[in-house]
Parts: C-alpha cells; structure tokens; sequence
C-alpha cells in the first residue's frame, strides 16, 4: 500500500530555450500524470524553469489550459544545477521527479517509482532510459567504482530478464541521473539541492548522489520507469570543447575534495595526481590544467563545504566502494 503522502509529485522541468522540445514532451507527459491520478487520485503539478531563454518558450507555456502546469522564469541563463534548485523550492509535494525537456515518458513511470518512496531510507530513485526506437538500451542503475583515486561513477547496468532480484533485494544505484529521476523532498532540502559550486552542469547529480549515500539513505533503480531520448539534443553540445572538458575536470575536482573523506582513498588520489598532470602536459590537455585551477581557486569554499560534509557523514566512503564491489556480482546484475 502506498501512502497518502507518496500520492502526490512535483514535476521539475529545467529549460533553456526548449520550446520545440517541450512541446513534443509534453502530451507523453500529460498522459502520465492522467494515468498517475486515474489510478492513484493522487496530486500533481509540474513546474517548469525557463533559464533565461530567448525563444517563444514562455508564450508557448502560458497557452496551456492546464493549471497545475506553472511556469517560474528566470532573467538569465544560470545553468542546469541553479535551474533545478530553483524549481525545487517551488515543490509542493513530497515526491520531486525532474526531468530534462527532451526525453519523452512512458505512460506509467510515475506508478512504478511510487513504491520505493516507502522505505524511509530512500533518497532518490533512478530511471531507465532508452533511445526514442524504444529497444535500444540507453542508461540504467550506475556502479560506483574506486580506481586510480577517483570515483568511476557512470557504468550503466539493467537487470536480467531470467534473474530478477530476491524478494527483499534493491537495485542499488551509484547515483541518479539529473535528466531523470525522483528525489524525496524533505532530503533534497536537507541537502541543499545541487552543488552550486558545479553550475552550470557536470557531476552535481553525482556529488549530490554521494552525499546522500554518505548521510546513510540509499538510491534505487527502477527498470520499469521508462523515458525515451534523442541521444543528439544533449545540452551540453552547445558547450563544446575546451569550455565542456574544463567544467567536467573542474567538478570532478570538486566532488572528490569536497567528499572524499577516507585516509586511504585520498592519498591514492593525492598519489595519481603527479601521474595526471604530467599525462595532460604531454598531451598538451590545457583543459585538465584550467579545471584544476579553477577548483584550486574555490579552495577556501571547498574546505568550508568539505568540514560541513564531515560533520554529517554515517556511512565512510569505503563502505561505499565495497557495497558496490560486492553489488555487482549479483547474478541479476548485467552490466551495459
């Protein structure tokens, strides 16, 4: 039985001039929150963020009938990280699902994440997404895995179709993924949403990720909650290049030095960093030395924000790294 609380999503759209996205969305989005009240009388809304754009985005929202869309604007683009952090202060309900504006949604995604939010120790839940021919398999659950002092946070997995999970087993997830997924409010706001050191985008899913697993909650997959992308409207392909590689090292940076608290993992990542900047000064990588020193610089916020984090932790990094070690190996786990 799912409780009164669970019955009701706050849907959070971050946009930048993504009226064309939008509206082909949309009717698969509508259907879901018809299928999600029919069956549940459930409440919903969804909250759109107009990051500033420049195209009809905004006239286009304001033309449609239904109330329980809401639209919040910004004057200017900010970014994915501050995007969504606005629209999660605009939540209503407990149960928060973002979504990116170009992925379309499978009618019934909304009822078969509504379970997990049962368990109290559930931060968020992570979805399935495949390619709009709806047979191509395009990200599941993620394995966390330590290796040469960083954190490899992005191995996709689904779950077999001859082994499915014991009674009583979670899919476990690394992290969510900022494109889709569903977050408990109360947590969310707990942890403050996304870093936003990290804006405009890069690993603030991951970092946010981790700091829920470090406060003891837990992140479940769920395979039968179903989006469908085009693989090519990703975002970020405006920011390409030197910009894009710059902000993945900078945020990677800052995810680690922020969190990572463990004596033994921090000095192998103190270790391999001699190995990688000699590595990126072969290759003439500027973008690894811009990153580094653009974390560099936040120093002083970083160690603020690293002695916050230390404070609140109830699960060590190591333990981490060995529940997802040992994950791994369960024999419905197929790795992607």
């Amino acid at each position: 039985m799912t409780s009164a609380a669970a019955l009701s999503v706050s849907i959070v759209i971050p946009s930048w001039n993504g009226r064309l996205l939008l509206e082909e969305m949309f009717p698969s989005l509508l259907l879901a929150t018809k299928e999600f009240q029919d069956k549940t009388g459930g409440s919903w809304e969804v909250i759109v963020v107009d990051d500033g754009s420049v195209d009809d985005t905004i006239p286009w929202i304001e033309t449609i009938p239904e109330k329980r869309v809401k639209l919040i604007t910004r004057r200017r683009k900010s970014g994915f990280a501050l995007a969504c952090n606005l629209g999660f202060t605009a939540c209503s309900h407990d149960t928060i699902i973002l979504l990116s504006n170009d992925v379309a949604v499978d009618q019934g995604f909304i009822l078969a994440l509504l379970p997990h939010f049962q368990d109290s120790r559930v931060f968020g839940v992570c979805f399935k997404s495949m390619l709009r021919d709806r047979s191509s398999f395009q990200s599941g659950g993620k394995i966390g895995e330590f290796r040469w002092g960083f954190w490899k946070a992005f191995r996709n997995y689904d779950v077999s179709d001859g082994h499915a999970p014991e009674a009583g087993t979670a899919c476990y997830s690394f992290s969510i993924y900022g494109g889709f997924c569903a977050l408990n409010r109360q947590k969310l706001q707990e942890l403050g949403g996304f870093e936003p050191l990290m804006s405009p985008f890069y690993w603030e899913d991951v970092e946010l990720s981790y700091r829920a697993w470090k406060r003891g909650w837990v992140i479940h997959y769920e395979p039968k909650s179903v989006v469908y992308l085009d693989a090519t409207s990703d975002p970020r392909e405006s920011t390409r290049g030197l910009r894009l590689d710059r902000m993945n090292i900078r945020n990677r940076f800052i995810f680690l030095w922020k969190n990572l608290h463990d004596p033994g993992m921090w000095l192998a990542h103190l270790g391999v960093l001699p190995v990688l900047c000699l590595k990126a000064a072969l290759t003439l990588r500027a973008a690894f030395f811009l990153g580094l020193w653009d974390c560099v610089r936040a120093l002083p916020e970083i160690v603020s924000k690293r002695r916050h984090e230390r404070r609140s932790v109830k699960v060590c990094d190591d333990a981490i790294r060995r529940m997802f070690h040992e994950f791994r190996k369960k024999s419905f786990v197929v790795l992607k």
